[in-house]
């Protein structure tokens, strides 16, 4: 999942925006990323595109958007393709090319179509608005993963863990680089120990604990 969704809960997601991001998104429950998306464009680009943009009917639901763009969409709602989608971003963010919120929202889409680089541009442009956004820093150091820049991905988990040590998100796609990526048992082990220090009820540490388990039992064949 992404952290920088929406808002803000734990949706950085290592969590499965590869499977690293912010769980930050307990997604507002209302809506589905995609409705949000579409609210949020509707409102910035008024009636030209509200035949496409405007509100409708919300669904509850906690899971990912899907990669195609209209998949999400209600139903006799026109079709709406990736390719729009952006170019609906690229329409609004002219309008408003230093709202923070949409361009974290279009850098989100760009990570979930694996537009990898381009999403890291435009996270790094909200940093550059924000630069105490630890949600979106980690998004960025998350799709900087994702790349292969791995150097520059791990100097920017760093960042934000030197502005919180605590950020559950950071930790979390920490702990998924250092196992996923370095293979580290010892120091993947270290960072759940600590996330469960800081919140034993924090709902991912069974599925962190049954990772780091298998991964030790790689290594010990």
């Amino acid at each position: 999942m992404r952290i920088s969704d929406l808002g803000d809960c734990p949706d950085s997601r290592w969590f499965p925006k590869s499977e690293i991001r912010n769980p930050k998104s307990e997604i507002l429950s209302m809506f589905t990323s995609r409705n949000i998306h579409f609210a949020i464009l509707g409102i910035i680009l008024g009636a030209t595109s509200g035949y496409i943009l405007a509100f409708y009917q919300v669904q509850r639901t906690m899971s990912r958007p899907a990669l195609n763009a209209s998949s999400r969409t209600p139903q006799n709602h026109p079709e709406v393709t990736n390719e729009q989608m952006i170019a609906l971003f690229k329409q609004a963010l002219e309008k408003n090319p230093n709202q923070p919120e949409l361009m974290t929202r279009y850098a989100n889409f760009l990570f979930d179509l694996g537009k990898y680089s381009e999403a890291a541009d435009w996270f790094q442009k909200v940093l550059v608005l924000q630069p105490n956004d630890l949600n979106v820093r980690t998004d960025m150091a998350t799709a900087l993963w994702n790349t292969g820049q791995r150097e520059k991905a791990m100097d920017e988990y760093r960042k934000a863990l030197a502005a919180d040590p605590n950020h559950m998100p950071t930790l979390h796609n920490l702990f998924v680089a250092v196992l996923d990526g370095d293979h580290n048992t010892k120091a993947a082990a270290d960072i759940l120990k600590k996330m469960e220090e800081i919140d034993p009820k924090y709902s991912d540490l069974p599925v962190l604990k049954k990772r780091l388990a298998e991964e030790g039992g790689k290594a010990a064949k």
